[in-house]
């Protein structure tokens, strides 16, 4: 049941302010003299918001409990979450997104360092898979479901928030009450170079992967070829298959061992390309499929590395970090892409996507190269030292 518990938290993390992207276009329509960029901040305004929260959430650990922090998060979220479609004026609506936000923030770091504080060696890996599938199970389940509720109207897809509800009496049943030791002096706030490299790895991830949601209902309506339940499937599509990446993350690792990353981002680039490209709701789907696989192999991977190198004591604070980078990077992505859009002289969404998918293809190509440059420098050394 500890592990239903975990699994239920990271259902509600990682999309939370993408859940409602399918009813952005009938938002949109609702407030039709309210700026695009306004309307796209119903999506970034929670990010902004959990950063600074999961920042202390560290700290919050020591005073309080764990569960009680835990139990608090998940109210914040329901109130905030389904509060916004219960106005009628988008800088309040724009206020319980934030709210949101704020609630997540304190859910999000805890929901992948417990792993850690339960788990060890080869089942930490499998169990850390396995939140990165739930995070992405919930977003198949909040994507699909917020789709099918915007088609009776853009207020019910709002009501996807409830499923907070549950998660709240999993945790008041069966998570346990503890807090985290205290953190010895002398390691406060030095968590090592390798690990500030992955927090930036995190928010470049995060900027590049969230052009996808924050685009997806518009990109569907330009190129008219559906609805707003339609746009719950397609970004359905790349949720499941992120979760089945989640799933057989082991294998993944197995299989491709040092160039996993270097491989996982050359598909994620190809899927996103493919999309940009795409002229057919069939073309759209398939490139949402490998984009998603990529991202589900991507993500454990960070979240892994970083359990590897920092101290047990650290694990939460630096699950704050991560975390914060990672909805920071969702919070920029339309601020940055939309301004090289401009500098590029192209503001389709068309070309945000094929610009994404080509700088994610580079990056991999790097990695490749660096890689087996490496690779072939100490066979060069072995062989000398024969």
């Amino acid at each position: 049941m500890i592990k239903l518990t975990i699994f239920s938290l990271a259902l509600l993390t990682v999309m939370a302010g993408a859940a409602v992207s399918p009813a952005l276009g009938s938002i949109a329509a609702n407030f039709p003299d309210v700026d695009k960029s306004l309307i796209k901040m119903i999506l970034t305004v929670p990010s902004l918001c959990i950063i600074p929260v999961a920042l202390i959430s560290g700290r919050l650990t020591r005073i309080f409990t764990k569960r009680k922090v835990l139990l608090f998060g998940l109210l914040i979220y329901v109130i905030g979450g389904v509060g916004g479609g219960m106005v009628n004026n988008i800088y309040a609506l724009l206020a319980f997104r934030a709210i949101l936000g704020i609630g997540v923030g304190m859910i999000v770091p805890l929901s992948t360092s417990v792993v850690s504080d339960f788990y060890e060696g080869i089942e930490r890996v499998r169990t850390m898979g396995q939140v990165t599938a739930n995070n992405n199970l919930g977003g198949i389940i909040s994507l699909v479901g917020s789709g099918l509720l915007a088609s009776i109207g853009w207020r019910y897809s709002f009501g996807i928030y409830l499923l907070g509800i549950v998660s709240f009496f999993l945790v008041l049943i069966f998570f346990p009450s503890y807090t985290e030791p205290e953190e010895p002096k002398k390691s406060d706030g030095h968590f090592g170079g390798i690990f500030y490299f992955l927090a930036l790895a995190m928010f470049f991830l995060m900027v590049l992967f969230y052009s996808v949601p924050t685009n997806m209902a518009l990109y569907i309506q330009l190129k008219n070829i559906g609805e707003s339940q339609i746009t719950g499937v397609v970004m359905g599509t790349n949720t499941l298959t992120a979760f089945f990446a989640g799933i057989f993350f082991v294998q993944m690792r197995n299989l491709f061992k040092g160039i996993t990353v270097a491989v996982m981002l050359f598909v994620m680039g190809g899927g996103i390309l493919i999309m940009g490209l795409a002229d057919s709701l069939a073309v759209l789907i398939a490139g949402n499929a490998f984009m998603g696989f990529g991202l589900g192999s991507l993500m454990p991977s960070i979240f892994m590395r970083v359990t590897k190198v920092v101290k047990p004591v650290q694990t939460v604070s630096a699950m704050a970090v991560i975390s914060s980078m990672l909805y920071l990077g969702q919070f920029a992505s339309p601020i940055i892409l939309d301004n090289i859009s401009v500098i590029f002289g192209d503001g389709s969404i068309s070309f945000i996507y094929q610009f994404v998918g080509i700088t994610m293809l580079l990056i991999s190509i790097v990695f490749f190269c660096v890689l087996f440059s490496r690779y072939y420098a100490q066979g060069k050394k072995s062989y000398s030292n024969q």
